[in-house]
């Protein structure tokens, strides 16, 4: 496999999926020997997390979808740093990855789509990779051809398999409570007071839901009003160390009204949970019903409510649905994974422009 040189292009000042998702990228092309540069603002998460990893980046503004000196500035980066692949991320990254790259010449223009609403903006890159089948089905919709989209699962590195006790120990988790996790920025669409509210409905019993995630937001005070100071529901804020803590929890719920696919799903997996999830988005295509995880309806505090009465009751269900969820993360959500199928995509992109 030849190297390659590939910019990533993605504006965003906070954290989440997408972020996340072209860091990984972006660590696993470089450590399969790659040339890798990130192009976007340097004052936010995704910037600070190149620097801290050694990572190449370029400042762009991109101020809106038509702020020309950031066009022109990562046309002349792309050109001087003589990139094979120019990869945009988000609508916005797509739009200026697009302009800067092209369809049958060098630097290839592809780009990933994050969401089951994206499509606007996307139709000047040569290739578009969906997260899941059901941002793929949204593009199709929307006339793209199939042979120019393809699915790549996001992919997460394996966390450590840390020690429960010392990690509960360390949280202040009793050793006898069965601890329910949830991983997600404080935003409606990720639908933390369908938890609170199924809280409600859990007997009051061992049961108790850690909630991870800054709780500083419009939503998040509405979220903690609602739940009123119930002492089974903990915050335990944001966290940087998420995969290294996660073992030691009892089972992960997802509560989301909307998902592409669910990164903190798959890092759930990875740390050998049983899964609770809603049935949104391309989450079904990961969490299958009694194989991987449980699904519920969203919108429906009881059905949660529920799904985590009967796991915890069910110790030996809730060992084979988190079996079954680490097998699934081995053969299918990897970083590793993840990796090869992009750069794949890429040498496809690069050889249809040699035969141009």
């Amino acid at each position: 496999m030849s190297t390659m040189r590939i910019v990533h292009v993605l504006h965003s000042h906070g954290y989440g999926g997408a972020e996340n998702h072209a860091l990984v990228l972006m660590k696993g092309q470089r450590a399969a020997g790659h040339h890798v540069m990130y192009a976007g603002p340097l004052d936010s998460w995704l910037g600070r997390a190149c620097q801290e990893h050694g990572i190449p980046a370029t400042h762009l503004r991109m101020s809106g979808l038509f702020d020309l000196p950031s066009h022109f500035a990562l046309r002349k980066l792309v050109r001087q740093w003589r990139a094979d692949i120019v990869h945009g991320h988000l609508v916005r990254g797509a739009q200026y990855a697009g302009l800067a790259g092209h369809r049958k010449q060098r630097p290839v223009a592809v780009c990933t789509a994050h969401a089951t609403t994206a499509h606007k903006h996307m139709e000047r890159c040569a290739h578009v990779i969906a997260v899941s089948k059901a941002v793929q089905d949204n593009l199709l919709q929307h006339g793209y051809a199939d042979h120019a989209t393809s699915v790549i699962y996001n992919g997460m590195p394996d966390g450590p398999q840390g020690d429960r006790a010392a990690l509960r120990a360390e949280l202040g988790i009793p050793s006898d409570q069965f601890a329910v996790v949830n991983v997600g920025r404080f935003v409606r669409d990720k639908g933390q007071d369908l938890l609170v509210q199924a809280m409600r409905q859990v007997p009051a019993n061992k049961l108790h839901l850690y909630l991870i995630g800054d709780p500083d937001t419009a939503y998040g005070r509405e979220v903690q009003a609602l739940a009123q100071d119930t002492a089974r529901i903990h915050y335990l804020g944001y966290r940087s160390d998420v995969q290294r803590i996660l073992p030691a929890f009892d089972a992960y719920a997802l509560s989301s009204r909307r998902e592409a696919l669910g990164l903190s799903v798959i890092e759930a997996f990875a740390a050998k949970l049983p899964v609770i999830a809603t049935a949104v988005g391309g989450v079904p295509e990961i969490v299958r019903q009694d194989q991987t995880g449980w699904l519920v309806p969203t919108e429906q505090p009881d059905a949660l409510a529920q799904a985590m009465t009967r796991l915890a009751a069910t110790p030996e269900a809730a060992s084979q649905l988190a079996q079954s969820g680490r097998d699934f993360y081995l053969q299918h959500l990897t970083d590793t994974a993840m990796v090869e199928q992009t750069v794949a995509v890429y040498q496809h992109c690069l050889a249809l422009a040699r035969h141009a």
